[in-house]
């Protein structure tokens, strides 16, 4: 007898996956290089190739918080999350059915509203550990809790930009449904004010 529900997940793993994830160390790893030479402070390609993938996992932690606010938002409209990508973008998930008119707006707004949630902590940390909590652009700069908090934000804000693809492009198209819907309504006459 199989026990196995119908339900099934699964997770897709893409070849751009890993070049994303060595490019942003390598990225990373520059960006420290040329900041720890510009202090005066400078260190080797193997620690800024470690500060790069540290600051990549931070930003892969802050991509995964993204995703499951997403996953929250669905899960608490009564949908199933069925699958993980892991691509060239990163992380994203798929949850079944698609989403339509508020419920599209609020699980489009989740992803990016937790990634804000996530850079917060990271920027606090950063600001605990600066002397007297005030802090350089210089000392910001070879942070890892700094580089991974502001790219955190970024990534946030970024992703609410109204562009198709983007969670803020999916808030537009969901507030569409929901202006679409009204309309409709109005036209067949079953509006009723209250």
């Amino acid at each position: 007898m199989d026990d196995r529900s119908d339900r099934n997940f699964e997770v897709e793993v893409k070849p751009g996956f890993a070049l994303t994830m060595i490019g942003l160390v390598v990225v990373y790893a520059f960006f420290h290089t040329v900041a720890t030479h510009r202090i005066g402070a400078p260190v080797s390609i193997l620690e800024s190739l470690n500060w790069g993938a540290s600051v990549t996992v931070l930003v892969l932690f802050g991509t995964l918080f993204h995703e499951l606010g997403h996953v929250f938002a669905g899960v608490l409209a009564g949908h199933q999350w069925t699958k993980a990508v892991l691509n060239g973008a990163g992380l994203g998930v798929v949850i079944e059915p698609k989403p339509r008119n508020w419920d599209r707006v609020l699980r489009s707004l989740s992803g990016p509203l937790a990634h804000l949630v996530f850079s917060v902590p990271l920027l606090v940390v950063a600001m605990s550990v600066s002397p007297l909590g005030q802090t350089s652009v210089a000392i910001a700069q070879t942070s890892i809790w700094w580089v991974g908090g502001v790219s955190s934000l970024f990534l946030a804000v970024f992703n609410l930009l109204p562009l198709p693809g983007f969670d803020g492009g999916k808030v537009l198209d969901g507030l569409r449904d929901v202006l679409g819907h009204r309309r409709t309504v109005i036209a067949e006459g079953r509006f009723v004010k209250t």
